[in-house]
């Protein structure tokens, strides 16, 4: 018998823990930190690249190259070394130096730019203006393969460990898990509601989009897919949704906090649901914004 899973199969079997703290409604959160590279993000980014080399965009003799300072960036750099491709990062200069150092130890070269993350965006797609047959540009915000990601692969799984449920949760970033997941959900349960959750300020590895530049364009295109959206903020929201997640014993990062606040937000006054939410990494990435705001009195085992 052959007990060796594939990498598809370990991307989709992560651990999925029910919210015991949420009593009157059933919550379910998705601990995609204990994925490969310790984000959701490498769901998409495996996706995109399989997809890539099936059409023949990303060939022999290319290079990856993406604006990306985060979890795609780190996801890029270890799918890159198990597909067998170089890959270039943009990162901005403020970039965590512990990011920075697991991206060059999977392999990839990275070019600092002193700017936010629009800025290398315009980095890259001068880059690739000057010559377009050296790069592939997985383009996360604009390339559809990103959701169809979920849609294949988180959505799916869902169902099959938790069955129908009545509302699904996550924050907009490139909103592919959003929008991917919610896909998929609302063809098989019309009336399940999908929600977003959108930051008033800076809230990482999440996007207001009423102020977004770069707005992607499966985004324009499924929008309609979000029933409502749900406002957090750093100070209030993800403070009380990181330290909420330790009480359960799990050290989740920022925007797995803000979507936990946003939750109980959008069950107030509401009883006997069953939904999902996503957790989409650790907060090992988040030490030094995370460990001002830990209540240690929140820490499950501390005195």
């Amino acid at each position: 018998m052959n007990h060796t899973l594939s990498i598809e199969q370990l991307l989709k079997t992560v651990p999925i823990a029910q919210i015991r703290q949420i009593q009157e409604n059933t919550v379910y959160t998705i601990l995609e930190k204990f994925n490969l590279c310790g984000s959701i993000k490498v769901k998409p980014v495996y996706w995109m690249l399989k997809k890539a080399l099936e059409r023949g965009d990303l060939s022999n003799g290319k290079k990856i190259l993406e604006a990306s300072s985060g979890n795609t960036a780190i996801a890029l750099s270890y799918m890159g070394k198990i597909f067998g491709f170089p890959v270039s990062l943009i990162v901005p200069v403020e970039t965590g130096s512990c990011k920075k150092k697991l991206m060059r130890s999977y392999g990839a070269d990275l070019i600092e730019v002193d700017g936010v993350t629009d800025d290398c965006i315009d980095l890259r797609d001068n880059m690739v203006k000057k010559d377009p047959d050296k790069y592939f540009v997985p383009d996360q915000f604009n390339n559809e393969d990103n959701m169809d990601a979920h849609y294949n692969l988180t959505a799916p799984y869902i169902i099959e460990q938790i069955g129908e449920i009545d509302f699904f949760i996550a924050g907009l970033g490139t909103t592919g898990t959003l929008l991917g997941t919610g896909k998929y959900l609302k063809e098989r349960y019309p009336s399940i509601k999908i929600i977003a959750v959108n930051p008033l300020d800076r809230v990482e590895g999440i996007k207001n989009y009423n102020t977004v530049r770069n707005v992607g364009k499966f985004y324009q295109d499924y929008k309609h897919l979000i029933d409502e959206v749900i406002n957090v903020t750093f100070n209030d929201d993800v403070t009380n949704g990181v330290n909420d997640y330790l009480s359960e014993g799990y050290f989740n990062g920022i925007s797995s906090g803000a979507i936990l606040s946003a939750t109980k937000k959008y069950l107030e006054g509401k009883s006997g649901l069953k939904g999902v939410i996503v957790a989409p990494d650790g907060g090992d990435y988040y030490f030094s914004e995370i460990f001002p705001i830990i209540d240690t009195g929140k820490i499950r085992g501390c005195e």
